[in-house]
């Protein structure tokens, strides 16, 4: 299933579902247009539901800042 998203600078694209949430976690997508409701939902103002997934790292920076804080070096 393909999903509509704005992102956070007013650009709009397609993307498949399964990577919504992904965008959501990463603070990438603004709002996505949910087809059951017939509207737009603006994330941070809209129940959003989240879904039960393994957390996955927006980027490598954040990846290597999150092993650095795990193995106690600064």
């Amino acid at each position: 299933m393909i999903i509509r998203v704005v992102y956070h600078d007013n650009t709009c694209d397609t993307i498949p579902f399964f990577m919504l949430q992904l965008g959501i976690d990463c603070k990438k997508i603004k709002m996505f247009y949910r087809d059951s409701e017939r509207r737009w939902v603006t994330v941070g103002a809209d129940p959003v539901r989240m879904a039960a997934h393994v957390s996955t790292p927006c980027s490598s920076s954040e990846r290597h800042a999150s092993q650095t804080t795990k193995s106690g070096m600064h």
